[in-house]
């Protein structure tokens, strides 16, 4: 497996496969709707940059990142009590479902470590859904700490109504 940092417009579609699968089956089960993911994911390529965990030539996972100030969900807690500008935001850690359990995502987030520049940020965060157990105890170990949480209202991915979603906000101190 070899991981490449990119902007590069090209793997959008492999990004968006990646998230919907992601995202939109078990355990979350939200719908995706795949007109505002394509504008998602351009804005985090421009502002941004994506870690790509490549095996055997498919994209098998992802680490997307920009600015934190570009989060349209940002607590003013966090506003109020961090430089926005000086801290990058881990939007989102993917992993496909057929490699999960292999270290890929510890892997990405290691590799986003090394290359995040630490001469422009000096803090990071990411934001999970409460319930997705394993991501918080990979953020834990990595020495993310709980900051704030925010509620968000998912579609159901059967159409069938609405649900909401408790999402954490971590943070962790670049050294």
């Amino acid at each position: 497996m070899k991981i490449i940092q990119t902007h590069n417009p090209d793997y959008q579609s492999e990004i968006s496969a990646l998230y919907i699968e992601a995202f939109s089956g078990a355990p979350s089960n939200q719908y995706i709707d795949p007109v505002k993911l394509d504008a998602y994911i351009k804005m985090i390529l421009e502002k941004g940059y994506a870690l790509l965990a490549i095996l055997n030539g498919q994209v098998v996972g992802a680490v997307l990142s920009f600015p934190l100030k570009f989060d349209n969900l940002l607590p003013d807690e966090i506003k109020q009590n961090f430089d926005t500008d000086k801290c990058i935001y881990v939007a989102e850690l993917m992993v496909g479902a057929p490699t999960r359990g292999q270290g890929i995502g510890n892997k990405l987030m290691m590799e986003f470590f090394k290359t995040v520049d630490k001469s422009h940020y000096t803090d990071a965060f990411i934001r999970v859904w409460e319930e997705n157990i394993p991501a918080l105890n990979l953020y834990r170990k990595m020495n993310f700490v709980p900051v704030t949480s925010v509620e968000q209202t998912k579609k159901k991915a059967d159409g069938s109504g609405t649900f909401v979603m408790k999402k954490i906000y971590l943070h962790k101190k670049l050294d």
